[in-house]
């Protein structure tokens, strides 16, 4: 009973991974587009108002990044 409870377990938190990665790319293709457009912002026509709204999302981004990495820290201790 307990040896099926751990692999059940196990394989709920390997599909919380995977949902947290696939959310990581997405948040590295926004990141992506992000850097793009600021730096296409600047280069054509040193818009620089773009740069600090764009440097905040930056920053919540780094927020979410540290957030799921404390979480799958607390979830691999857990084990």
């Amino acid at each position: 009973m307990k040896d099926r409870v751990h692999r059940e377990r196990r394989s709920q938190k390997s599909t919380v991974f995977v949902a947290l990665m696939l959310f990581q790319l997405v948040l590295v293709l926004l990141q992506l587009w992000l850097f793009v457009s600021v730096l296409e912002g600047q280069i054509g026509g040193g818009a620089k108002e773009m740069a600090v709204p764009g440097a905040a999302v930056s920053v919540a981004i780094l927020a979410v990044n540290i957030w799921m990495l404390l979480g799958i820290r607390r979830m691999d201790a857990s084990e």
